[in-house]
């Protein structure tokens, strides 16, 4: 008994110090942009972030995506993970700019639990938790490729797709994270795909993706598979792993700043 009573008066001591149970952002605004995503197009705001998309300056936060994106990003989770969202939260661009109490900069850990009340407040974001056996990819390497190598440590991170020869596009990268990378190639299957490289830090890549004839996306999204695996000698491999998932039970277009 005399446990119990001391455990409460810690819990109480320590809501008082932090001032509330619910970590939440002193001022934020949300801005659904003019731009839409179109039906089937990804959103590649991952793409050089390192997993780090809300940019962090001083106590002022701004992250830029989709809904779909916000949320995996506010629960530290990928995007095919966050099941069960409205068609709008795949198309619709939104940015969140908040100021988190105080004057300490905030680490991209501890705004997440700000960012999941903002959620549930503006969004009326409900969700639960669950475990799947999901059909997903292993991403490994198959042989050493020269297009493919760790980043120099002096470098700064690039990506883009140029024409490249014969008609080609050209997709080059340097000090890309291989968790972004990854990410990317995910983009362009049937499934999740799930880094078993056994690489670390960052990367440079150089490939050359062959246009099909057909303009249609999943012919796009072959000409990208098949120059990652031929070029940087990776393969892709089937499976089944048990995921954790996050389920949208409800969610709402933002309510007025």
């Amino acid at each position: 008994m005399r446990n119990t009573v001391l455990a409460g008066v810690f819990v109480s001591a320590c809501c008082v110090a932090y001032g509330q149970t619910t970590p939440e952002f002193e001022v934020a605004t949300v801005k659904q942009l003019d731009r839409s995503l179109e039906p089937g197009a990804a959103d590649l705001s991952f793409v050089g972030t390192s997993g780090k998309l809300a940019k962090i300056a001083g106590n002022r936060v701004t992250l830029t995506g989709t809904l779909h994106t916000i949320i995996a990003t506010a629960y530290g989770v990928k995007n095919y993970q966050v099941t069960g969202a409205p068609s709008w939260a795949d198309s619709l661009m939104y940015t969140i700019t908040g100021e988190t109490p105080g004057e300490t900069v905030p680490t991209q850990e501890q705004i997440r639990p700000m960012l999941q009340s903002l959620l549930a407040d503006r969004f009326q974001l409900k969700l639960h938790r669950d475990t799947k056996m999901l059909p997903v990819y292993h991403l490994m390497q198959n042989k050493k490729s020269n297009f493919l190598k760790q980043a120099g440590p002096d470098e700064k991170f690039s990506w883009n797709l140029s024409p490249g020869p014969d008609g080609m596009l050209r997709s080059k990268a340097t000090r890309e994270s291989i968790g972004d990378f990854v990410q990317l190639v995910g983009v362009s299957t049937d499934r999740p795909v799930i880094d078993e490289t056994g690489l670390t830090g960052d990367i440079d890549y150089d490939i050359l993706i062959a246009p099909p004839e057909a303009k249609g996306r999943d012919e796009v999204n072959r000409a990208i598979i098949y120059a990652v695996i031929d070029q940087l000698g990776l393969k892709l491999e089937p499976a089944k792993d048990p995921i954790e998932i996050l389920v949208v039970e409800k969610v709402d277009k933002p309510s007025a700043n």
